[in-house]
């Protein structure tokens, strides 16, 4: 059911204006996500196929939220890991919660593609951070066709971040079609080798192509473009392995 304006039948939000929700082509019905969302979707699809993820919440009642895992960390040397998205876009709030977690003794992480203004990554070293860094394609033009992302600003932030003496580790998820030929591999690895130079041994983690984000694809309204069950072979996973071992490399697969 789709709560409508009486005067002229159009759906709307919470707050009775802005259209949510419009027709496609095939006569389907399209989520317009360039519009707000409303507080409440229950008020455009009672029967909730239509749902918030998330919610606002301070920094206080993160850290309330962390705190309950504190035995945790102290067992298995965990702690507070800022993840996304990109939690680097949201500059401000993110590093005040990560200054809060190491104030009270917290280990922090963060999971970044570092394609942000180097500015923020500068702001960012200033704290106890494990990197968890992604590093997806070397070759320019190949990066920013298919992630939009600009090679030359991820590759500089890499490089501040190493050169800082970070805690890093280079994440490389191998992706069927887009880096998992020889070619590719190898001048990714050999591009964290140099980063090696700059601050001495590095982990590089090889993560292996999933389809696990397809369902989120579908409730996005979007196409999943890659043929589900797609899988790297674990044989050249160990041939990626071994070629960044023989670079000084720490391979592991997985992460």
């Amino acid at each position: 059911m789709i709560q409508t304006d009486t005067t002229n039948r159009r759906p709307f939000n919470q707050q009775g204006s802005t259209p949510l929700l419009r027709k496609d082509p095939n006569g389907g019905i399209l989520i317009d996500r360039n519009r707000p969302a409303p507080l409440s979707l229950s008020s455009v699809c009672p029967a909730l196929a239509l749902q918030v993820a998330g919610r606002d919440a301070s920094i206080e009642e993160i850290m309330a939220e962390v705190r309950k895992d504190n035995q945790f960390y102290d067992q298995s040397g965990g702690g507070l890991t800022l993840s996304g998205g990109e939690p680097l876009a949201q500059p401000d709030f993110a590093l005040a919660l990560a200054q809060a977690a190491q104030e009270e003794g917290i280990d922090i992480a963060i999971e970044t593609s570092l394609a942000v203004p180097q500015a923020l990554v500068e702001r960012a070293c200033k704290l106890p951070f494990h990197w968890l860094t992604d590093l997806k394609h070397v070759d320019p033009d190949t990066l920013r066709a298919w992630t939009g992302a600009d090679f030359s600003l991820v590759a500089e932030n890499l490089k501040y971040v190493a050169a800082h003496g970070a805690n890093l580790t280079i994440r490389v998820p191998v992706i069927p079609g887009f880096n998992d030929d020889e070619i590719s591999m190898q001048r990714i690895l050999k591009f964290a080798a140099g980063l090696s130079e700059l601050r001495g041994a590095l982990q590089v983690d090889l993560l292996p192509y999933h389809d696990l984000g397809a369902s989120k694809y579908a409730r996005l309204g979007r196409e999943y473009t890659f043929p589900l069950g797609l899988h790297i072979q674990e044989a050249q996973l160990q041939k990626f392995a071994k070629f960044g071992q023989s670079l000084g490399l720490a391979i592991s697969i997985g992460g």
